[in-house]
């Protein structure tokens, strides 16, 4: 009897430990959430803010007037200071290596800035330290690497060439090998080569590879739609139209030609057959693969990795949103509209691949 009161009073100690927890054990065993996730597909980070910053910097100098500058009749490299550089020379024949032996030395200045009043050819496989301002076009020779660099007409990236920082203009293109170890950002356009790599990317319009029968974009979502939670191991229902809010306790595949109006989050893998168009976001715990020519309209946010298959659309014009995922591996012919965010990398590829690696 004197065992026994005090076994009792530390059992019912345990328990009253216990039942707080008792809720969080059965979400953990059997998760009934519904929401994909609080995010909207028309919420877009501003990866634009250091460019934006560069270039209202640059605009509000005093000795900067572009309109004044372009009138000189000067091919001289002018220094305002320690770290302001401003390039009169125009190169002829689009050859880098016509630009005075001073002004490459200036590019190769570190902490420097410098601006180019007409349109900007860099040598091939030049290494650029300083930041970079043209008035008008850059064109970067094969293998060339530079800091940063803002342009106020179109960037050309050449073969292999590497930015460190960040990049951006009205529209930029991107060459085959080249790598991107910041932020690309354009205020219209992106066009990237095949095995083009970077880790951030925005705007309007990114197309990878070359676009000719890219899908069309998803149709728009339904205001009212159902909810559903499933277990693992469930499997679509063979209608090809599905309407509602798709919860799976594990992995899922949307069968081939399949239009969802809805949002779709799982646990496990997440895979679209060919020609799958959602209308919502989609969200997997794991990872997200995509076959040739699905759309999806809203964000696509992964845990893990992202494969886009060829000729994908994500997003609309009119309604720019996310993808977010450790490493992304997307093929040629696709089309993002908005904002791509990783961990790890994006890399854009010739061929389709199977499975998220």
């Amino acid at each position: 009897m004197n065992m026994l009161f005090p076994a009792l009073l530390l059992f019912s100690v345990i328990s009253i430990l216990f039942v707080p927890f008792i809720p969080a054990v059965a979400e953990w065993l059997r998760p009934t959430d519904v929401a994909p996730l609080p995010v909207r597909r028309n919420e877009v980070n501003n990866l634009r803010y250091f460019a934006d910053s560069f270039r209202q910097r640059i605009l509000n100098m005093p000795d900067v007037d572009f309109t004044k500058l372009r009138l000189l009749q000067t091919d001289r490299t002018v220094s305002i200071g320690d770290n302001l550089n401003i390039v009169h020379q125009q190169v002829g024949g689009g050859n880098a290596v016509d630009y005075h032996p001073a002004t490459l030395n200036i590019l190769q200045k570190t902490n420097g800035i410098v601006i180019f009043v007409h349109d900007a050819v860099l040598p091939p496989g030049s290494q650029t330290q300083a930041d970079l301002f043209a008035a008008s076009n850059l064109t970067v020779g094969e293998g060339a690497s530079l800091r940063a660099c803002s342009a106020q007409g179109v960037i050309t990236l050449g073969a292999e060439t590497v930015v460190h920082r960040w990049i951006d203009a009205p529209c930029i293109h991107v060459g085959s090998n080249a790598s991107i170890d910041g932020r690309i950002t354009a205020l219209t356009e992106i066009n990237f080569s095949t095995n083009s790599r970077f880790v951030r990317a925005g705007a309007p319009d990114m197309r990878f590879g070359t676009s000719v029968s890219t899908a069309e974009a998803a149709p728009p979502a339904r205001s009212f739609r159902v909810r559903h939670v499933l277990d693992d191991g469930a499997q679509q229902s063979p209608q090809a139209i599905q309407n509602g809010d798709f919860v799976v306790r594990g992995p899922y595949l949307i069968r081939s030609g399949t239009t969802v109006f809805g949002n779709i989050k799982t646990y496990g893998d997440l895979q679209l057959e060919q020609g799958t168009a959602i209308a919502g976001s989609i969200v997997s715990n794991n990872n997200i693969v995509l076959a040739r020519g699905c759309s999806v309209l809203g964000p696509v946010i992964s845990q893990n990795d992202i494969v886009i298959g060829p000729d994908c659309r994500i997003g609309t014009p009119d309604a720019p949103t996310t993808m977010i995922c450790r490493k992304l591996s997307i093929a040629a012919g696709c089309i993002v509209h908005g904002v791509i965010t990783t961990q790890d990398g994006a890399t854009v590829i010739p061929t389709e691949t199977n499975h998220a690696t």
